[in-house]
């Protein structure tokens, strides 16, 4: 693992390099290398060229992704397939949490081409804990200072790709990718940033001009998640990201995210981490 001295990025981030063999057949995928950033503004990336394609994911906060004029802003669920042979630029728009991996090999190319023809893929996970349950076994194999079996790094490459074709396969065609109706998109981007707000369901049913029971179908229809247990989850996810990376209370923090008291807040970060906030923070 290498030392992180990047102005943006919290020194509990991680980063570790791979140079696979000169050895490895042709159709295996490998990685070049992969890391966990917990950064902020003015943490960003602005390349001409970066050989290899980068799976970007964004777990909390928001940041936003550049490649050829094309923009996408990036919210928590939001995977990004980039090819970093064309100039390419991302970075933090404010907290943002990032599990990545630039690779190659394999198929890369034409799973690129087959899944866009755009200059960058860009999908929103329905079910994020396995996408990031797959991600995390790939980061593992690194962490736990194995020797790396280059198959291994292949299927969990893989893995992560055959999600995003699955996306794409799931997805709605109408006059381009689409990975949800724009109020699901628009209501995303609402609740992300204003997680201090109170979010009642009622209020963004009628942003969009729908009834509370339809709205709540097709959300969870979208997205795998009620607009509850959404709005739940990126609060704790948020709540992680401060825990990470400020010195502020607990019940501050709490508080930031949009929590009415420390109690409930702690309350329910055990009930969705089994640790208090105090427990993780130590951790």
């Amino acid at each position: 693992m290498e030392h992180i001295y990047i102005e943006g990025i919290s020194n509990s981030s991680t980063i570790f390099f791979h140079t696979p063999s000169n050895r490895i057949p042709d159709f295996f995928y490998y990685p070049l290398c992969i890391g966990h950033y917990l950064c902020n503004i003015p943490y960003g990336v602005n390349r001409n060229r970066y050989d290899s394609f980068l799976l970007l994911y964004t777990k909390a906060g928001k940041g936003i992704l550049s490649v050829n004029g094309i923009e996408k802003e990036l919210l928590p669920g939001d995977v990004c397939l980039v090819d970093c042979y064309r100039p390419h630029i991302y970075r933090a728009l404010q907290e943002w949490e990032i599990l990545w991996v630039h690779f190659d090999g394999g198929a890369s190319r034409a799973y690129f081409e087959y899944l866009t023809d755009q200059p960058f893929f860009h999908t929103s996970i329905k079910t994020p804990a396995d996408f990031e349950k797959d991600w995390n076994s790939l980061h593992q194999l690194f962490v736990s200072h194995q020797p790396l079996a280059e198959p291994m790094l292949s299927q969990y490459l893989c893995r992560l790709l055959t999600a995003l074709a699955l996306g794409k396969e799931n997805s709605k065609e109408q006059g381009g990718y689409k990975a949800a109706p724009d109020f699901i998109d628009d209501t995303l981007k609402y609740i992300n940033r204003h997680l201090s707000s109170n979010l009642p369901l009622h209020f963004l049913a009628d942003r969009v001009s729908l009834s509370p029971f339809y709205f709540s179908r097709k959300f969870k229809e979208e997205t795998g998640y009620t607009p509850y247990s959404y709005i739940l989850t990126s609060r704790i996810n948020l709540a992680k990201f401060y825990l990470k990376t400020t010195q502020n209370t607990v019940k501050s923090i709490g508080f930031t995210c949009g929590f009415k008291s420390e109690h409930s807040f702690c309350t329910a970060f055990k009930s969705e981490t089994g640790q208090t906030p105090s427990e993780f923070r130590r951790n």
